[in-house]
Protein backbone atom coordinates (compact mmCIF):
# COMPACT_ATOMS: atom_id res chain seq x y z
CA UNK A 1 0.00 0.00 0.00
CA UNK A 2 2.81 2.47 0.57
CA UNK A 3 4.64 1.36 -3.18
CA UNK A 4 0.87 2.43 -4.63
CA UNK A 5 -0.02 5.75 -3.30
CA UNK A 6 2.89 8.14 -5.06
CA UNK A 7 1.45 6.60 -8.32
CA UNK A 8 -1.63 7.86 -7.56
CA UNK A 9 -0.71 11.28 -7.20
CA UNK A 10 1.28 11.37 -10.24
CA UNK A 11 -1.57 10.37 -12.23
CA UNK A 12 -3.80 13.63 -10.48
CA UNK A 13 -1.37 15.70 -11.41
CA UNK A 14 -0.78 14.70 -15.11
CA UNK A 15 -4.73 14.98 -14.85
CA UNK A 16 -4.96 18.53 -13.86
CA UNK A 17 -2.16 20.42 -16.10
CA UNK A 18 -4.20 20.85 -19.12
CA UNK A 19 -7.26 23.34 -17.52
CA UNK A 20 -4.45 25.33 -16.33
CA UNK A 21 -3.17 25.86 -20.02
CA UNK A 22 -7.01 27.09 -20.87
CA UNK A 23 -7.80 29.27 -18.74
CA UNK A 24 -4.30 31.19 -19.36
CA UNK A 25 -5.70 31.41 -23.06
CA UNK A 26 -9.13 32.51 -22.39
CA UNK A 27 -7.97 35.41 -20.35
CA UNK A 28 -5.83 36.51 -22.99
CA UNK A 29 -8.52 36.43 -25.70
CA UNK A 30 -10.59 38.53 -23.11
CA UNK A 31 -7.92 41.26 -22.84
CA UNK A 32 -7.69 41.58 -26.36
CA UNK A 33 -11.01 41.95 -27.21
CA UNK A 34 -11.17 44.70 -24.13
CA UNK A 35 -8.80 46.25 -25.94
CA UNK A 36 -10.51 46.39 -29.45
CA UNK A 37 -13.66 47.72 -27.71
CA UNK A 38 -11.82 50.56 -25.80
CA UNK A 39 -9.80 51.53 -29.05
CA UNK A 40 -13.50 51.51 -31.20
CA UNK A 41 -15.27 53.85 -28.65
CA UNK A 42 -12.11 56.24 -28.47
CA UNK A 43 -12.32 56.05 -32.26
CA UNK A 44 -16.02 56.61 -32.18
CA UNK A 45 -15.69 59.61 -29.65
CA UNK A 46 -13.12 61.49 -31.85
CA UNK A 47 -14.57 61.71 -34.94
CA UNK A 48 -17.86 63.66 -34.06
CA UNK A 49 -15.77 66.07 -32.27
CA UNK A 50 -13.33 66.47 -35.54
CA UNK A 51 -16.54 66.99 -37.28
CA UNK A 52 -17.58 69.91 -35.14
CA UNK A 53 -14.18 71.58 -35.15
CA UNK A 54 -14.17 70.94 -39.50
CA UNK A 55 -17.53 72.42 -39.09
CA UNK A 56 -16.53 75.84 -36.76
CA UNK A 57 -13.35 76.09 -38.96
CA UNK A 58 -15.62 76.63 -41.83
CA UNK A 59 -18.03 78.83 -40.35
CA UNK A 60 -15.15 81.25 -38.81
CA UNK A 61 -13.87 81.27 -42.71
CA UNK A 62 -17.14 82.26 -43.75
CA UNK A 63 -18.38 84.84 -41.02
CA UNK A 64 -14.65 86.39 -42.32
CA UNK A 65 -15.90 86.88 -45.79
CA UNK A 66 -19.63 88.39 -44.60
CA UNK A 67 -19.86 91.61 -44.79
CA UNK A 68 -21.23 93.65 -41.64
CA UNK A 69 -24.96 93.85 -41.28
CA UNK A 70 -25.98 97.72 -40.73
CA UNK A 71 -29.56 98.99 -39.92
CA UNK A 72 -30.19 102.42 -41.86
CA UNK A 73 -32.86 105.34 -41.39
CA UNK A 74 -33.75 107.39 -44.88
CA UNK A 75 -32.87 111.11 -44.06
CA UNK A 76 -36.66 112.57 -44.18
CA UNK A 77 -37.91 116.53 -44.83
CA UNK A 78 -38.98 118.19 -41.46
CA UNK A 79 -42.44 118.22 -40.93
CA UNK A 80 -44.68 121.42 -41.45
CA UNK A 81 -45.27 121.28 -37.56
CA UNK A 82 -43.67 119.98 -34.92
CA UNK A 83 -45.76 118.39 -32.09
CA UNK A 84 -44.06 117.76 -28.38
CA UNK A 85 -46.51 116.54 -25.40
CA UNK A 86 -45.90 116.60 -22.03
CA UNK A 87 -46.70 116.14 -17.91
CA UNK A 88 -48.66 118.68 -16.01
CA UNK A 89 -49.90 119.79 -13.24
CA UNK A 90 -53.45 121.62 -12.58
CA UNK A 91 -53.40 123.70 -10.01
CA UNK A 92 -56.05 127.33 -8.87
CA UNK A 93 -55.38 130.30 -9.88
CA UNK A 94 -55.46 131.42 -6.54
CA UNK A 95 -55.36 129.38 -3.38
CA UNK A 96 -55.12 130.66 0.04
CA UNK A 97 -55.18 129.44 3.53
CA UNK A 98 -57.23 131.06 5.60
CA UNK A 99 -55.97 131.66 9.29
CA UNK A 100 -57.47 133.28 12.78
CA UNK A 101 -56.72 136.63 13.04
CA UNK A 102 -58.02 137.11 16.45
CA UNK A 103 -57.58 134.73 19.32
CA UNK A 104 -60.88 132.65 20.85
CA UNK A 105 -63.18 130.12 20.59
CA UNK A 106 -65.08 128.74 17.58
CA UNK A 107 -68.52 129.33 17.80
CA UNK A 108 -70.14 128.63 14.28
CA UNK A 109 -68.71 126.78 11.33
CA UNK A 110 -70.89 127.82 8.20
CA UNK A 111 -69.20 126.14 5.37
CA UNK A 112 -67.25 122.70 4.50
CA UNK A 113 -65.63 120.92 2.31
CA UNK A 114 -66.63 121.29 -1.64
CA UNK A 115 -69.13 124.79 -0.81
CA UNK A 116 -68.72 127.61 -2.83
CA UNK A 117 -68.15 130.72 -1.72
CA UNK A 118 -68.72 134.37 -2.82
CA UNK A 119 -66.56 137.29 -1.56
CA UNK A 120 -67.18 138.88 1.68
CA UNK A 121 -69.53 135.34 2.45
CA UNK A 122 -68.94 134.48 6.06
CA UNK A 123 -67.02 131.46 6.98
CA UNK A 124 -67.03 131.25 10.45
CA UNK A 125 -67.48 132.91 13.68
CA UNK A 126 -65.36 133.41 16.74
CA UNK A 127 -66.19 134.04 20.26
CA UNK A 128 -63.13 136.70 21.77
CA UNK A 129 -63.59 137.43 25.28
CA UNK A 130 -59.99 138.54 26.47
CA UNK A 131 -60.23 140.78 23.22
CA UNK A 132 -63.71 142.15 24.00
CA UNK A 133 -62.22 143.07 28.00
CA UNK A 134 -59.44 144.96 26.43
CA UNK A 135 -61.35 146.94 24.31
CA UNK A 136 -63.33 147.76 26.93
CA UNK A 137 -60.13 148.95 28.97
CA UNK A 138 -58.58 150.58 26.17
CA UNK A 139 -61.76 152.09 25.50
CA UNK A 140 -61.92 153.04 29.04
CA UNK A 141 -58.23 154.45 28.74
CA UNK A 142 -58.92 156.70 25.69
CA UNK A 143 -61.80 158.37 27.75
CA UNK A 144 -59.45 158.98 30.36
CA UNK A 145 -56.96 160.56 28.63
CA UNK A 146 -59.50 162.58 26.91
CA UNK A 147 -60.68 163.86 30.27
CA UNK A 148 -57.11 165.06 31.36
CA UNK A 149 -57.10 167.05 28.22
CA UNK A 150 -60.10 168.96 28.97
CA UNK A 151 -57.97 169.42 32.51
CA UNK A 152 -54.90 170.29 30.90
CA UNK A 153 -56.96 172.67 28.70
CA UNK A 154 -58.45 174.26 31.63
CA UNK A 155 -55.47 174.43 33.47
CA UNK A 156 -53.26 176.33 29.79
CA UNK A 157 -56.86 178.85 29.93
CA UNK A 158 -56.15 179.87 33.79
CA UNK A 159 -52.42 179.96 32.95
CA UNK A 160 -52.77 182.53 30.06
CA UNK A 161 -55.08 184.26 32.74
CA UNK A 162 -52.70 184.62 35.01
CA UNK A 163 -49.89 185.52 32.99
CA UNK A 164 -52.00 188.58 31.19
CA UNK A 165 -53.00 189.57 34.63
CA UNK A 166 -49.02 189.17 35.68
CA UNK A 167 -47.65 191.50 32.59
CA UNK A 168 -50.50 194.18 33.20
CA UNK A 169 -49.43 194.20 37.10
CA UNK A 170 -45.31 194.52 36.06
CA UNK A 171 -45.90 196.86 33.60
CA UNK A 172 -47.86 199.55 36.37
CA UNK A 173 -45.62 198.69 39.06
CA UNK A 174 -42.63 199.34 36.58
CA UNK A 175 -43.63 202.68 35.56
CA UNK A 176 -44.61 203.71 39.30
CA UNK A 177 -41.02 203.12 39.86
CA UNK A 178 -39.70 205.23 37.16
CA UNK A 179 -41.54 207.77 38.57
CA UNK A 180 -40.29 207.07 42.53
CA UNK A 181 -43.99 205.84 43.63
CA UNK A 182 -42.47 202.17 43.81
CA UNK A 183 -38.96 201.12 45.00
CA UNK A 184 -37.06 199.11 42.26
CA UNK A 185 -37.15 195.81 44.16
CA UNK A 186 -41.02 196.37 44.31
CA UNK A 187 -40.80 196.26 40.03
CA UNK A 188 -38.59 193.52 40.05
CA UNK A 189 -40.50 191.41 41.94
CA UNK A 190 -43.50 192.12 40.09
CA UNK A 191 -41.62 191.38 36.57
CA UNK A 192 -40.32 187.56 38.30
CA UNK A 193 -44.21 187.05 38.86
CA UNK A 194 -45.16 187.78 35.36
CA UNK A 195 -42.09 185.67 34.09
CA UNK A 196 -43.27 182.61 36.68
CA UNK A 197 -46.75 182.79 34.79
CA UNK A 198 -45.26 182.85 31.56
CA UNK A 199 -43.48 179.67 32.22
CA UNK A 200 -47.11 178.04 33.73
CA UNK A 201 -48.60 178.72 30.37
CA UNK A 202 -45.42 177.30 28.97
CA UNK A 203 -45.92 173.81 31.03
CA UNK A 204 -49.76 173.81 30.40
CA UNK A 205 -48.81 174.00 26.85
CA UNK A 206 -46.28 171.53 27.14
CA UNK A 207 -49.00 168.74 29.15
CA UNK A 208 -51.69 169.54 26.79
CA UNK A 209 -49.35 168.44 23.67
CA UNK A 210 -48.43 165.41 25.81
CA UNK A 211 -52.00 164.40 26.75
CA UNK A 212 -53.21 165.08 22.96
CA UNK A 213 -50.57 162.80 21.91
CA UNK A 214 -51.63 160.10 24.55
CA UNK A 215 -55.20 160.30 23.54
CA UNK A 216 -54.18 159.53 20.10
CA UNK A 217 -52.06 156.76 21.34
CA UNK A 218 -55.21 155.64 22.85
CA UNK A 219 -57.27 155.93 20.12
CA UNK A 220 -55.55 154.09 17.56
CA UNK A 221 -54.93 151.49 20.36
CA UNK A 222 -59.35 151.47 20.47
CA UNK A 223 -59.27 150.97 17.14
CA UNK A 224 -56.98 148.51 16.31
CA UNK A 225 -58.84 146.14 18.86
CA UNK A 226 -62.12 147.21 17.02
CA UNK A 227 -60.32 146.11 13.91
CA UNK A 228 -59.10 143.01 15.73
CA UNK A 229 -62.53 142.31 16.95
CA UNK A 230 -63.94 142.69 13.01
CA UNK A 231 -61.65 139.30 12.67
CA UNK A 232 -64.05 137.46 14.78
CA UNK A 233 -66.14 137.17 11.83
CA UNK A 234 -64.23 134.69 9.05
CA UNK A 235 -64.83 136.23 5.92
CA UNK A 236 -64.23 134.74 2.40
CA UNK A 237 -62.01 137.21 0.62
CA UNK A 238 -62.56 136.44 -2.86
CA UNK A 239 -65.08 134.21 -4.83
CA UNK A 240 -63.74 130.33 -4.76
CA UNK A 241 -64.71 126.69 -3.01
CA UNK A 242 -63.90 125.52 -0.37
CA UNK A 243 -61.08 122.94 -0.69
CA UNK A 244 -60.07 122.15 2.71
CA UNK A 245 -60.58 122.92 6.09
CA UNK A 246 -58.84 121.43 9.38
CA UNK A 247 -61.03 118.66 10.21
CA UNK A 248 -60.07 119.23 14.42
CA UNK A 249 -61.95 122.45 14.26
CA UNK A 250 -64.91 122.51 15.58
CA UNK A 251 -67.78 124.84 17.92
CA UNK A 252 -65.61 125.25 21.08
CA UNK A 253 -62.48 124.65 19.80
CA UNK A 254 -59.63 127.18 20.65
CA UNK A 255 -58.45 129.08 18.19
CA UNK A 256 -54.97 130.79 17.56
CA UNK A 257 -54.58 133.69 16.34
CA UNK A 258 -51.91 133.67 13.02
CA UNK A 259 -50.44 130.83 11.65
CA UNK A 260 -48.41 129.52 13.98
CA UNK A 261 -50.11 127.13 17.26
CA UNK A 262 -51.47 123.59 17.15
CA UNK A 263 -54.80 124.61 14.96
CA UNK A 264 -53.45 126.77 12.70
CA UNK A 265 -55.13 126.92 9.41
CA UNK A 266 -59.01 126.53 9.55
CA UNK A 267 -60.26 126.74 5.68
CA UNK A 268 -58.13 126.64 2.10
CA UNK A 269 -60.11 128.67 -0.53
CA UNK A 270 -59.45 127.96 -4.08
CA UNK A 271 -60.60 130.49 -7.27
CA UNK A 272 -60.67 127.26 -10.25
CA UNK A 273 -62.40 129.53 -12.55
CA UNK A 274 -59.13 129.60 -14.29
CA UNK A 275 -56.73 126.96 -13.86
CA UNK A 276 -52.73 127.43 -13.94
CA UNK A 277 -51.05 124.51 -15.64
CA UNK A 278 -47.33 124.15 -14.60
CA UNK A 279 -45.23 121.77 -17.28
CA UNK A 280 -41.01 121.42 -17.04
CA UNK A 281 -39.93 121.60 -20.93
CA UNK A 282 -36.65 119.97 -21.64
CA UNK A 283 -34.17 122.27 -22.57
CA UNK A 284 -34.08 121.13 -26.39
CA UNK A 285 -37.39 122.78 -26.82
CA UNK A 286 -36.75 125.95 -24.10
CA UNK A 287 -35.69 128.03 -26.69
CA UNK A 288 -39.52 127.48 -28.60
CA UNK A 289 -41.59 128.35 -25.93
CA UNK A 290 -42.34 131.97 -25.01
CA UNK A 291 -45.26 134.35 -23.84
CA UNK A 292 -48.47 133.96 -25.63
CA UNK A 293 -47.70 130.30 -27.07
CA UNK A 294 -51.05 128.70 -27.48
CA UNK A 295 -51.36 124.49 -26.57
CA UNK A 296 -53.69 121.92 -25.79
CA UNK A 297 -54.69 120.45 -22.40
CA UNK A 298 -55.99 117.25 -21.76
CA UNK A 299 -56.99 114.51 -19.22
CA UNK A 300 -57.33 111.42 -19.10
CA UNK A 301 -60.25 111.01 -16.84
CA UNK A 302 -62.11 113.44 -19.55
CA UNK A 303 -62.30 111.67 -22.83
CA UNK A 304 -62.75 113.58 -26.12
CA UNK A 305 -62.44 116.49 -24.23
CA UNK A 306 -59.70 119.36 -25.30
CA UNK A 307 -59.14 122.83 -23.26
CA UNK A 308 -56.97 125.77 -24.99
CA UNK A 309 -54.10 126.55 -22.89
CA UNK A 310 -51.98 129.96 -23.48
CA UNK A 311 -48.02 130.44 -22.01
CA UNK A 312 -48.63 133.18 -19.41
CA UNK A 313 -44.74 132.97 -18.75
CA UNK A 314 -41.88 131.14 -18.05
CA UNK A 315 -38.93 131.06 -15.50
CA UNK A 316 -36.53 132.09 -18.51
CA UNK A 317 -33.73 129.46 -16.90
CA UNK A 318 -33.31 125.95 -17.03
CA UNK A 319 -32.60 123.59 -14.15
CA UNK A 320 -29.18 122.62 -13.60
CA UNK A 321 -30.30 119.23 -12.51
CA UNK A 322 -33.15 118.34 -14.66
CA UNK A 323 -32.47 120.52 -17.59
CA UNK A 324 -35.58 121.74 -17.67
CA UNK A 325 -37.08 125.21 -17.85
CA UNK A 326 -40.70 125.36 -16.14
CA UNK A 327 -43.61 127.27 -18.21
CA UNK A 328 -46.83 128.39 -16.35
CA UNK A 329 -50.16 128.33 -18.67
CA UNK A 330 -53.63 129.32 -18.07
CA UNK A 331 -56.64 127.83 -19.09
CA UNK A 332 -60.50 129.07 -18.28
CA UNK A 333 -62.45 126.72 -16.15
CA UNK A 334 -65.84 128.67 -16.12
CA UNK A 335 -67.64 125.52 -15.26
CA UNK A 336 -65.06 124.14 -12.86
CA UNK A 337 -64.54 120.93 -14.79
CA UNK A 338 -60.92 120.85 -14.32
CA UNK A 339 -60.26 120.14 -10.70
CA UNK A 340 -56.93 121.26 -8.64
CA UNK A 341 -54.03 118.50 -8.72
CA UNK A 342 -55.35 117.04 -12.08
CA UNK A 343 -52.49 115.39 -13.47
CA UNK A 344 -52.74 116.27 -17.49
CA UNK A 345 -51.05 116.58 -20.56
CA UNK A 346 -50.29 119.65 -22.97
CA UNK A 347 -49.53 119.52 -26.36
CA UNK A 348 -47.02 122.09 -27.78
CA UNK A 349 -47.38 122.48 -31.99
CA UNK A 350 -44.42 124.06 -33.16
CA UNK A 351 -43.43 125.66 -36.45
CA UNK A 352 -41.32 123.14 -38.47
CA UNK A 353 -38.48 123.96 -40.66
CA UNK A 354 -38.97 122.85 -44.10
CA UNK A 355 -35.47 123.40 -45.62
CA UNK A 356 -34.24 120.72 -42.59
CA UNK A 357 -34.25 117.18 -42.82
CA UNK A 358 -34.97 114.65 -39.59
CA UNK A 359 -32.94 111.78 -38.31
CA UNK A 360 -33.02 109.26 -35.88
CA UNK A 361 -30.85 110.64 -32.84
CA UNK A 362 -29.06 106.66 -32.87
CA UNK A 363 -27.38 107.95 -35.81
CA UNK A 364 -25.47 110.58 -34.15
CA UNK A 365 -21.51 110.13 -33.74
CA UNK A 366 -19.20 112.48 -31.66
CA UNK A 367 -16.19 112.94 -31.67
CA UNK A 368 -13.25 115.63 -32.71
CA UNK A 369 -14.16 115.71 -35.73
CA UNK A 370 -17.90 117.52 -34.73
CA UNK A 371 -21.20 115.88 -35.16
CA UNK A 372 -21.20 113.56 -38.18
CA UNK A 373 -23.32 110.53 -39.71
CA UNK A 374 -22.77 107.37 -41.64
CA UNK A 375 -24.02 107.56 -44.72
CA UNK A 376 -24.41 104.37 -47.07
CA UNK A 377 -24.18 105.09 -50.54
CA UNK A 378 -26.47 102.63 -53.46
CA UNK A 379 -23.28 100.72 -53.36
CA UNK A 380 -23.18 99.68 -49.70
CA UNK A 381 -19.61 102.26 -48.83
CA UNK A 382 -20.25 103.84 -46.02
CA UNK A 383 -18.96 107.80 -45.82
CA UNK A 384 -18.71 109.58 -42.60
CA UNK A 385 -20.04 113.38 -43.23
CA UNK A 386 -20.18 115.92 -41.01
CA UNK A 387 -23.45 117.58 -40.09
CA UNK A 388 -24.94 120.73 -38.32
CA UNK A 389 -27.29 120.02 -35.90
CA UNK A 390 -30.42 122.59 -35.83
CA UNK A 391 -32.58 121.42 -33.22
CA UNK A 392 -32.22 118.46 -31.07
CA UNK A 393 -35.58 116.40 -30.33
CA UNK A 394 -34.25 113.75 -28.27
CA UNK A 395 -35.03 111.13 -30.52
CA UNK A 396 -34.56 113.16 -33.46
CA UNK A 397 -32.28 115.38 -34.46
CA UNK A 398 -33.21 118.02 -37.07
CA UNK A 399 -30.46 118.51 -39.65
CA UNK A 400 -29.38 121.85 -41.68
CA UNK A 401 -26.32 121.02 -44.00
CA UNK A 402 -24.73 117.28 -44.96
CA UNK A 403 -27.14 115.46 -45.90
CA UNK A 404 -29.71 115.35 -48.39
CA UNK A 405 -33.42 113.75 -48.53
CA UNK A 406 -33.56 109.94 -48.78
CA UNK A 407 -29.51 109.58 -47.62
CA UNK A 408 -29.65 106.27 -45.91
CA UNK A 409 -27.91 106.64 -41.98
CA UNK A 410 -26.30 104.30 -39.86
CA UNK A 411 -28.43 103.49 -36.95
CA UNK A 412 -26.17 102.40 -33.82
CA UNK A 413 -22.71 102.80 -35.58
CA UNK A 414 -20.09 100.58 -34.54
CA UNK A 415 -16.30 100.68 -35.08
CA UNK A 416 -16.88 98.72 -38.25
CA UNK A 417 -18.28 101.51 -39.71
CA UNK A 418 -15.88 103.40 -40.93
CA UNK A 419 -15.07 105.23 -43.87
CA UNK A 420 -15.39 103.34 -47.17
CA UNK A 421 -15.89 100.14 -45.48
CA UNK A 422 -18.62 97.81 -47.39
CA UNK A 423 -21.80 96.57 -45.59
CA UNK A 424 -24.70 94.37 -46.31
CA UNK A 425 -27.67 97.55 -45.67
CA UNK A 426 -31.07 96.64 -43.66
CA UNK A 427 -34.02 98.99 -42.85
CA UNK A 428 -34.75 100.18 -39.67
CA UNK A 429 -38.38 98.12 -40.18
CA UNK A 430 -36.77 94.64 -41.27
Amino acid sequence: MAIREPIVSERQERRTEPPRRASRGALLSLFLVLAVVVIGAIAFGLRPRLAREKALAAASEAAEEKLPVVSVAPARQSPAKTELELPGDLQAEIETPIYARADGYLRRRLVDIGDHVRQGQLLAEIDTPELDQQLSQARAGLAQSQASLVQFQANLVQARANLKLAQVTWQRWSHLADRGVYSRQDADEKQMAFEARNADVDAALASVDATKKLVDANTANVHRLEDLTAFASVLAPFDGVVTNRNMTMDPGTLVNSGNGGPNREIFRIAQIRTMRIFVNVPQAYAPLVHDGLRAELRVQELPGQMFPATVTRTANSVDENARTMLAILETPNPKGTLLPGMYSQVKFMFAGNRSGLLVPGDALLLGREGPRVAVVTPDHVVHLRRIHIAHDYGADLEIDSGLAPGDLVVLNPTDQTRENARVDVRTAAQ
